[in-house]
């Protein structure tokens, strides 16, 4: 018999299997799992690496169902704003990243929250005020805006009378000025004329990101926009160089990204695409932003914002059109992920997702964040077969939904906010993602935040009490069983993973965590303070606490 490569023993095993849901000991051979219980101890020979847990816990490797880690790792190299949460903290950030890179063409960065300005939104003057030599281009927490100073929008061309270009917002004050905010596809406008990192930066970045995941105890994920999108570069070539020369450690499923202003040829692309992308890295899902974000009123709503009668946000493709999409990306065997934060979105994806089923076919399509979910839509949903992706993060009190959100929801919109619960007890399975570098890719930040619908205490973008004590609608709450499974097997079935991955059972890959205490041994409330002792990949160590791992040479200079 071929002896174990490791046995882990000593502490609590949480397998996220229901036929043997706890153990407390597993055997490794070859990358995969080949013992779990008392039979472990049949596989000791004399190279085995013996793991005492002591005490600690073993579980899945967690997988992130949405996250983008190329923009994740270069907002963190370029001017980051995302560990910092005040105007003049802000202002320090910027100006010492403008002072130490005196070469740089462009000054560009992301990670401001809209809280920290009156109103909202931030203004060029103070960017002006910072850099008035050089262009700023500074991406928001969540993607779906950029604060630009007038030099940047010089150079795009952008005056108080440019008409907004299609799906996007060139920001304006009452006199009508141009204010430096440029909202969804504005922000291109300025984007487009930031060169593109070389090869090595992006390649530099992935591999960075990657080793940052692992130290979270994330073994897999799904890159929720490759292509060119979002401002960023495209990632394809750059997964498959990584895994060609062996350094891709991770499991990833590639979500393609879909062009609005191109038809349903680009699926010809797609399958090109997946053709070639057939090993650690594959390609088999397509994403479609259907709506925004209600901060800057471009979630697509039922009913008007509270204070603007007229606003029902924006829709980035019609329902007709979405329809199409779908209907086409499903017959080629692609599964749907699509971006819907607002009830009118919501709606649409679910209308969209009523498609013909096909035997041998077992799709898994997922719509992504469902801020808000109308009730009358909740058994729609179900009855699609779709998976919630649900961003767990988002769903408490803080500063940023509290000042920047909930002001534009009426009350009958904000009594179905992150309606994780409801989903689940409709039958609506749940997958976990973190959609860093909007939020942490940290997954028990995530589940702290679904169990007790508060935040985590290390959160520097919710350090203000309400924020740590007060739940967000509590009834929405999912138990801590429900939250790992979203983050195990959930997000395993989303990344079209799960005949291998997310769970500890004989014959599936050795993707392993260990934490620092059983999640099921502590206070509720202490759920985001437990850590990653190591983290294993198909049996090979990725990351300990105590020896972290380090990049190749060439690729880390």
């Amino acid at each position: 018999m071929t002896h174990a490569d490791w046995i882990f023993h000593g502490g609590p095993v949480h397998t996220m299997d229901p036929a043997q849901p706890l153990s407390d000991a597993v055997a490794v051979a070859g990358g995969r799992i080949v013992a779990v219980g008392a039979d472990a101890a049949q596989w000791r020979g004399p190279a085995t690496e013996h793991v005492d847990l002591d005490g600690k816990a073993l579980l899945p490797g967690f997988q992130d169902a949405h996250v983008h880690p190329v923009a994740g790792r270069l907002q963190m190299l370029g001017c980051d704003l995302s560990g910092v949460h005040s105007l003049d903290e802000y202002r320090s950030v910027i100006g010492d990243f403008a002072r130490a890179n005196p070469a740089a063409d462009w000054i560009a960065g992301a990670g401001w929250y809209g809280d920290v300005f009156d109103g909202g939104f931030p203004h060029r003057s103070l960017l002006d005020e910072l850099v008035p030599d050089r262009p700023v281009f500074l991406i928001s927490h969540d993607g779906h805006g950029a604060w630009v100073n007038s030099r940047a929008l010089d150079l795009a061309g952008i005056t108080d009378n440019t008409p907004n270009p299609d799906g996007g917002i060139i920001t304006r004050d009452g006199a009508g000025k141009a204010t430096g905010m440029l909202i969804e596809h504005a922000a291109d406008l300025v984007s487009s004329l930031i060169p593109e990192p070389d090869e090595r930066h992006i390649r530099r970045a992935l591999l960075t990101a990657q080793t940052y995941l692992h130290s979270l105890g994330v073994t897999a994920w799904q890159d929720a926009a490759v292509g060119q999108a979002l401002g960023m570069p495209d990632s394809f070539e750059h997964y498959l160089a990584l895994e060609s020369e062996g350094l891709l450690t991770a499991a990833v499923t590639g979500a393609l990204w879909w062009q609005r202003d191109r038809g349903l040829e680009q699926i010809e692309l797609f399958k090109a695409r997946r053709e070639r992308a057939q090993g650690r890295f594959r390609a088999t899902a397509v994403k479609v932003m259907v709506d925004g974000v209600c901060e800057n009123l471009t979630a697509a709503l039922t009913r008007p914002y509270q204070g603007h009668p007229h606003e029902l946000g924006m829709s980035l493709i019609s329902p007709e059109e979405l329809a199409r999409i779908t209907r086409a990306v499903d017959a080629e065997g692609f599964d749907l992920h699509l971006h819907a934060v607002g009830d009118q979105a919501v709606r649409d994806c679910i209308a969209a997702l009523q498609l013909p089923e096909r035997e041998g076919w077992d799709p898994r399509h997922q719509i992504a964040h469902l801020d808000l979910v109308d009730p009358a839509d909740v058994s729609r949903f179900a009855d699609t077969g779709a998976i919630a992706n649900i961003q767990p993060l988002w769903a408490r009190l803080d500063p940023v939904l509290v000042e920047t959100k909930l002001p534009y929801l009426d009350e009958a919109h904000q009594q179905v906010h992150f309606a994780f619960e409801t989903l689940r007890r409709a039958g609506v399975e749940l997958a976990i993602g973190s959609d860093w570098p909007v939020s942490s890719p940290d997954p028990m930040w995530g589940i702290h935040t679904a169990v007790n619908r508060t935040a985590p205490s290390g959160d520097p973008h919710a350090r203000d009490r309400r924020s740590q004590s007060e739940p967000l609608l509590p009834a929405e709450a999912i138990t801590l069983g429900a939250a790992l499974a979203a983050q195990t097997t959930g997000a395993a079935r989303a990344n079209r993973l799960d005949g291998g991955r997310g769970a500890i059972r004989v014959g599936m890959a050795a993707d392993l965590v260990v934490l620092n205490a059983d999640p099921f041994a502590v206070e509720a409330t202490a759920l985001g303070d437990i850590s990653v002792e190591s983290t294993f990949a198909d049996g090979k160590p990725v990351y300990s606490r105590a020896h972290n791992v380090a990049l190749p040479t060439v690729l880390a200079q």
